[in-house]
């Protein structure tokens, strides 16, 4: 568990521009330029207005219904609805998220709930030429 929490405290060194406090609710739509971290509650999506390095935190305890389009995730509480993140997702032991993840780098630690689909970013954007794919043909086998 040391490993973890040496993990976990590197996120307590991002300074945020904004965030949901503990303790309160939004409901609405939000789109935000740099690190945001969400203690309580959103009801409503999330975006990262300029395409950058910013991370967005969702602490034990919190939660977003809604879809997240951020370049980086930090996952302790609960996520209802779509994520699609352009850089990493680490998902924590206290997290759950129920809806498809879109990820270039993913991190899940034992004990998070994940359900729904995953799909890797690179993988989408590649084109897979004919030498690189694999072809599995049945046969039927009798017994002599």
């Amino acid at each position: 568990m040391q490993i973890l929490s040496s993990k976990l405290s590197k996120y307590k060194n991002i300074s945020f521009l904004n965030e949901i406090g503990a303790g309160s609710s939004i409901v609405r739509n939000l789109e935000c330029d740099g690190n945001f971290k969400v203690a309580g509650g959103l009801l409503g999506n999330i975006f990262e207005s300029t395409a950058g390095n910013s991370t967005l935190v969702v602490e034990e305890g919190a939660y977003i219904k809604g879809n997240i389009k951020y370049s980086n995730l930090i996952v302790m509480g609960i996520i209802e609805g779509s994520i699609d993140v352009s850089d990493r997702i680490v998902v924590y032991p206290s997290a759950i998220i129920r809806g498809d993840i879109n990820y270039k780098q993913l991190n899940i630690h034992p004990d998070a709930e994940v359900n729904g689909r995953i799909s890797c970013a690179n993988l989408i954007s590649q084109d897979l030429t004919s030498a690189e794919m694999i072809t599995f043909q049945t046969e039927s086998k009798t017994g002599t």
